[in-house]
């Protein structure tokens, strides 16, 4: 049995007007292509740590934005919904900025139009930092259509996301509290 969803007429066109709004309600800067070349030692999911590394190796700089990922809701016929990951590629010392994460699973991979990935710069997304935990903001979600059973999941997408980060970056601060005797920075 297929499960995967019946293509909607015009989806090219209906997600890149749709991105074009969105980038403009999360940041003022450039919405572009970065290229892909991953590096053998990035880790899938660390996009910081790797390219802080990167940075320590090879000079350049991290820039951090986002990038756009489409999913469909199987039991909501349409177009489904687009959503933003905080993320962060290599601003090399040349100035071209590069993805240099892996993703070794398709479903994680953001739109890449002909193989370029779509970023979103925006120095003001800075991820949290505590001694022990780097962690992204958290992801944004926005539906495609204006359906009310998808607005409601996707809505709750979002509050379930706010709840799962605040968790994270609460248990954090909680872990520092302990190590440092409950002294506060």
């Amino acid at each position: 049995m297929n499960t995967a969803p019946t293509p909607f007429p015009n989806i090219d066109q209906l997600i890149k007007a749709k991105i074009a709004v969105i980038a403009a309600t999360i940041s003022e800067q450039q919405l572009g292509l970065v290229h892909h070349r991953p590096e053998a030692s990035a880790q899938p999911a660390r996009c910081f740590e790797n390219v802080d590394r990167k940075v320590a190796q090879d000079g350049g700089r991290i820039q951090f934005g986002w990038t756009f990922h489409h999913r469909y809701v199987e039991r909501i016929p349409g177009p489904g919904y687009l959503f933003v990951t905080h993320h962060a590629v290599w601003h090399a010392p040349d100035g071209q900025l590069i993805d240099v994460g892996q993703y070794p699973d398709r479903k994680h991979h953001p739109l890449a139009p002909g193989g370029s990935i779509l970023f979103l710069v925006d120095d003001k997304a800075r991820p949290v930092r505590t001694e022990n935990l780097v962690a992204p903001l958290p992801l944004r979600f926005f539906a495609l259509a204006e359906d009310r059973e998808l607005a409601a999941y996707v809505a709750k997408l979002n509050d379930d996301e706010q709840e799962e980060c605040g968790k994270i970056y609460a248990g954090a601060e909680e872990e520092e509290e302990e190590e440092s005797g409950g002294n506060v920075r």
